[in-house]
């Protein structure tokens, strides 16, 4: 009761003063977006945390009473990946989304240097002591499950529970499109200038206007045969507001990480969820890391692609239903109302 109390009175001080550090609401020079389109949280009040090097982390919090969940993005991308699955789980969560350094509603980070995976565990850390969140399920999309493996690493007491989704746990280059052309792509990638970072993020923002392009890109297995082009457009139109060093200092941080030691050590409930036509994270990847988590469950989608939470919202969703119906009464039992006990201010 006296650590529930320390803890409670610990994210509310946390979240007051990630509010007073908040950039201005307006602030597109520091806050890196697009506006073109609405998302499924986007009603909600912005709110903010705070990274370790100062930089300012944008998250939403939909409230309520259901499991905490906190939705962790992929490399290169934004919270609208998550609006299907969040308007599916309803009310049964209190769903948590935000953005990586650099990249949505966050400012370009501070720090690149810091932008390691432990450096957005950290910040997946500051996110929910922001929220005043104590414990939650931690679900993932592609960079995003190496960053929530990483979280175990580093406040497993936090982790309720694990959905990694048509993601890696280690260095993701090796295994991009095939292991020679991934690894080449990356030493490409690594001496790329800042500069030209930033030119390639246009580049492939302005790629998603030629026509044609939506269609290569389902004829080569980049995106799923069920996908339309509108569901792409979030995505092409975020890509050109990501801050190029972020982005760059993001991409070999992955590739410099591996979570393989963490996997034979969590010991709460898990779910991985792989896609049979991967190509940039390979099914494999995923059906070898439920393999090496005691108990973890894997979902294997035949004709998933990486853009399977597009493709294949409605066996997602029911999978992850199930699989939260199963956490609810710990939910319920561990962590009601913790508030509750924070003396008043």
């Amino acid at each position: 009761m006296r650590r529930s109390r320390f803890m409670c009175a610990s994210l509310k001080a946390t979240s007051e003063a990630a509010a007073r550090h908040a950039p201005p609401e307006h602030d597109d020079a520091r806050c890196h977006t697009t506006h073109a389109r609405e998302h499924t949280m986007s009603g909600l009040p912005q709110k903010w945390a705070i990274a370790g090097d100062g930089t300012s982390l944008a998250y939403r919090d939909s409230g309520g009473d259901g499991v905490p969940v906190v939705f962790t993005n992929g490399y290169a991308t934004s919270t609208y990946y998550w609006d299907g699955l969040v308007e599916a789980l309803g009310d049964r969560v209190r769903a948590i989304t935000w953005d990586l350094r650099g990249h949505g509603r966050s400012q370009a980070a501070r720090d690149p240097q810091s932008l390691t995976v432990g450096g957005c565990a950290d910040d997946l850390r500051r996110v929910m002591d922001a929220a005043g969140v104590e414990r939650a399920v931690l679900v993932a999309f592609s960079f995003g499950c190496q960053i929530v493996l990483e979280a175990w690493r580093l406040m497993p007491e936090r982790v309720m529970g694990l959905v990694p989704i048509l993601g890696p746990f280690e260095r993701p280059f090796d295994t991009l499109i095939s292991p020679k052309v991934g690894p080449s792509l990356f030493e490409v990638f690594r001496r790329v200038r800042p500069e030209w970072a930033g030119v390639m993020l246009k580049a492939g923002a302005w790629s998603g206007r030629m026509p044609g392009v939506h269609g290569a890109a389902q004829l080569t297995g980049v995106v799923g045969r069920g996908v339309r082009a509108e569901a792409m457009r979030p995505f092409y139109e975020t890509l050109g507001g990501i801050d190029a060093a972020s982005w760059h200092a993001l991409g070999v941080a992955a590739q410099e990480h591996s979570a393989r030691d963490l996997l034979e050590t969590i010991d709460v409930p898990t779910l991985v969820i792989a896609g049979g036509r991967d190509v940039f994270s390979p099914g494999e990847l995923g059906r070898e890391m439920a393999a090496l988590i005691p108990g973890a469950r894997l979902m294997w989608l035949d004709e998933a692609t990486h853009t399977g939470l597009l493709g294949h919202p409605e066996p997602i969703a029911a999978a992850v239903r199930t699989y939260l119906r199963e956490i609810a009464p710990a939910h319920r039992a561990g962590t009601s109302q913790p508030e509750t006990e924070v003396a008043p201010a």
